[in-house]
């Protein structure tokens, strides 16, 4: 009975020639692009210094400033924590305060304009006008 239910040899060496083959396969890629990039060919390409993100119009336009600071605190007593992370301001925290009066922590609401969203995380409420909007080139 345990004998009939054991892998046949013919079994193990399909295995063994896949794994073969797979690591093959990667050991010639590895070595081909050592010698593309010993002769100077790279293949990730250089990103276009003109081209314009969301994030870079947002930060054209909105200035952050520290949360301790007396701009920020007059205006944000309400605002205990970042609504995006969930985590507690800190007087030293660096955050953006949008039109809408919602403060996120700079580098939360970067990754959520990086997202392509060019809302308010908060109430969803237009961070750039239109114009503005179609500038940007969505990656």
């Amino acid at each position: 009975m345990g004998i009939i239910y054991m892998p046949s040899p013919s079994d193990d060496v399909l295995t063994l020639i896949l794994v073969n083959t797979a690591l093959t396969v990667s050991i010639l890629k590895q070595i081909i692009s050592s010698v593309l990039s010993y002769f100077g060919w790279n293949r990730t390409s250089e990103p276009d210094d003109s081209v314009v993100t969301l994030t870079d119009l947002f930060r054209a336009q909105f200035t952050p400033v520290q949360f301790g600071s007396a701009m920020c605190r007059s205006r944000t007593e309400r605002h205990v924590d970042c609504r995006v992370c969930l985590s507690q301001f800190k007087p030293e925290s660096v955050v953006n305060r949008l039109p809408c009066g919602h403060v996120f922590h700079k580098g939360c609401l970067e990754k959520w304009l990086d997202y392509k969203h060019a809302t308010c995380p908060l109430c969803r409420s237009q961070l750039l006008n239109g114009e503005e909007r179609h500038q940007a080139v969505w990656l």
